[in-house]
């Protein structure tokens, strides 16, 4: 069994860690059976079924099923800092005349920026025919100077702004995901899966003598595979105006890789209510945790700071074996004074505010210290359901400015 964290911790700490793990895991486990006793199972649909599908398609608007939206644009990010993209969101239905099937959708991007950063990202997310299997993929890369603060809350406050005590060159990838297979309505079971690689250069003299870097290296490599439980119960997975999704995923690294020293689990808990308010009004809110368990390597240590949790604060600045955060997010489309030629008074135009904290430790009895986050952003839908994201996140003592497509969660 390994251990949940350093040797220098109390026993009750372990216990405190397999409790929580127990809960979250029984509480997921409940409500899956509770959905299940109340709605039917899948099978053969019934005549009834069929002709009220009828009907629907039937009734249902046609609309164009491949579309292709362009981008060029500039952003800014305290790692990449000025950065010149260029991309695309594809999306398309599987099945076109299907109304439960959701669009499928492959945002992507390339760029560069101010301080010789590349950054390719390719995001899809597919839904299968009958909605019966989702199919989640996040491919990253990145090869840029970056900064590294250590492990631990008080590492990451150690200096205000990158120096050259934190600097060194990071090349970086990633793909990570999961699919997950419907078993009844809103309930799904499946498999998460990680593979990344991080190549580290040009260290700093306090790299050099940091302990991590010293266990486990500066040329890291790492498969992951594991379970993903969901209650997925969203009007719209990508941008949901109402109800709520539950997930719980363990992932195992290196259990495969014989040639590895590094083996380690992690554990990501994510919860998220949306309250609709009034016509396309929305009140969104997330609570996501992740710990880590085992040799885990610096570069794979659960990290606060990405543009989808604290925007505004560097990514992996703060970095520890528990993150811990929370956002409330109220989001606000527009109506028109007039209608469009489609008779309807929808504007594709919007903003979004938003205040959060979260935190790192080695355990969540050691949170004593927390980081504070708020922004405000613009919304443009370019198709449906599906948005421009442009969001201007303010940290402690950073800012950053976040040009994307989809909601940060």
């Amino acid at each position: 069994m390994i251990c949940l964290y350093c040797e220098d911790k109390p026993v009750y700490t372990y216990l405190l860690m397999l409790k929580f793990k127990c809960f979250i895991l029984t509480l997921l486990l409940f409500c899956a059976i509770d959905i299940w006793a109340q709605i039917p199972q899948v099978g053969n649909p019934t005549k009834e079924d069929i002709e009220k599908a009828d009907s629907t398609l039937q009734s249902a608007p046609k609309s164009k099923n491949f579309m292709f939206t362009p981008y060029v644009a500039p952003s800014y990010s305290p790692e990449l800092q000025f950065l010149f993209s260029a991309g695309g969101l594809m999306s398309f239905k599987v099945q076109p005349d299907n109304p439960i099937v959701e669009r499928s959708s492959i945002p992507f991007s390339v760029g560069y920026s101010s301080n010789g950063s590349t950054a390719i990202s390719i995001l899809p997310y597919i839904y299968g025919k009958n909605d019966s299997y989702r199919i989640l993929t996040q491919f990253y890369f990145k090869d840029m100077p970056d900064n590294y603060w250590g492990v631990g809350f008080e590492a990451g406050d150690r200096v205000s702004q990158p120096d050259s005590t934190t600097n060194y060159h990071r090349l970086w990838w990633s793909v990570e995901g999961k699919i997950v297979k419907k078993i009844s309505k809103g309930f799904f079971i499946g498999i998460s899966y990680d593979i990344n690689q991080t190549k580290a250069g040009n260290l700093n003299s306090y790299m050099k003598e940091d302990k991590y870097i010293k266990e486990y290296g500066k040329d890291i490599s790492n498969v992951g595979l594991g379970l993903v439980i969901e209650l997925d119960h969203r009007d719209n997975a990508q941008n949901a105006y109402n109800g709520y999704l539950l997930s719980l995923a363990l992932t195992e690294y290196n259990k495969i890789i014989t040639s590895s020293n590094n083996e380690f689990a992690k554990l990501t808990f994510d919860a998220r209510k949306y309250f609709p308010l009034h016509d396309r009004k929305t009140l969104a809110i997330q609570v996501k945790t992740q710990f880590a368990d085992g040799d885990v390597p610096w570069s794979d240590l659960p990290q606060l700071g990405t543009p989808f949790d604290l925007r505004g604060y560097q990514w992996g600045r703060y970095r520890d074996k528990t993150a811990l955060f929370g956002l409330v997010e109220y989001r606000h489309m527009f109506n028109r004074k007039t209608p469009n030629k489609n008779g309807n008074y929808t504007s594709p135009a919007g903003f979004v505010l938003w205040a959060g904290t979260g935190s790192v430790a080695p355990a969540y009895n050691k949170m004593n210290d927390w980081l504070f986050n708020a922004g405000v952003g613009f919304r443009l839908e370019i198709q449906p359901r599906m948005n421009v994201r442009i969001d201007y996140g303010i940290a402690k003592d950073n800012q950053a400015f976040y040009i994307t497509f989809s909601e940060a969660f």
